[in-house]
């Protein structure tokens, strides 16, 4: 039995917690909401860091939604020595108060891929899932701004083209550890690619697992929401790795 963790990482708005609510339903697998404890680059156990930590409303409303209390966190906390070790404890209470029959914890939250390198070497056995979605589509959804809005199109494409790179690079460090599946196929074809990342994570397939989900690639009317030019600034500034990806020519 495989109970090391994997990492679901890359750019917002690209169907990351879509598929961690169909992994969801795996009677192995348990995760929590966002985490970020890899994102930012206050160095762990200074006051900042801890200020960070203890004080994001973000963070406080996802350990709400996890069941983990403000005493327990504190507690969580106080007892880590880094960022790993915190990750550990605060998945250990997440199982505890949750998910008792899970084998194994996974976490999904895009902007750790800011600290991928930092992650892997944290969790040296440990996967990363990258799942990528045509930029147009994330920059639109950015406008849109349902759940984070970005007016800008330099900093909305950024958001793309930053996680792209971020990941280019761990695929070139590790390889084997690396495993990418497309918004677009997942939510089209979704019973193949779920087994194909199983397959990738070790962990068993049934499609009984998945059998109540339905899924429909959702795209944005990109005419109704920019300017001609602003779809060339979108195209010019993702174009190097929406080339990478085919989306672009």
């Amino acid at each position: 039995m495989n109970n090391e963790p994997f990492f679901i990482i890359g750019c917002v708005r690209s169907g990351t917690t879509l598929l961690r609510d169909i992994l969801r339903n795996h009677p192995n697998l348990a995760s929590p909401e966002e985490t970020h404890y890899f994102r930012w680059a206050e160095v762990f156990g200074t006051p900042l860091s801890q200020m960070q930590l203890l004080n994001n409303q973000v963070l406080k409303k996802h350990r709400e939604m996890d069941n983990i209390s403000e005493d327990e966190f504190k507690t969580i906390l106080e007892r880590s020595s880094s960022r790993g070790d915190l990750q550990k404890r605060y998945m250990d209470r997440y199982l505890l108060n949750n998910k008792l029959s899970a084998t194994r914890w996974f976490d999904k939250t895009p902007q750790n891929v800011y600290g991928s390198a930092m992650i892997a070497s944290e969790f040296p056995r440990a996967k990363f899932v990258h799942i990528v979605r045509n930029p147009l589509n994330v920059v639109s959804s950015l406008r849109i701004g349902k759940v984070v809005k970005i007016e800008n199109i330099v900093g909305a494409c950024n958001f793309w083209t930053e996680a792209a790179a971020n990941i280019y690079m761990l695929k070139k460090a590790f390889p084997k550890r690396v495993y990418e599946l497309r918004y677009e196929q997942l939510t089209e074809n979704l019973l193949p690619e779920i087994e194909g990342l199983l397959d990738f994570v070790d962990e068993s397939y049934d499609k009984r697992f998945f059998k109540d989900i339905k899924t429909t690639p959702k795209e944005h009317p990109h005419e109704n929401l920019f300017t001609e030019d602003e779809i060339k600034t979108i195209k010019r500034i993702c174009g190097r790795w929406g080339r990478h990806y085919g989306y672009f020519k």
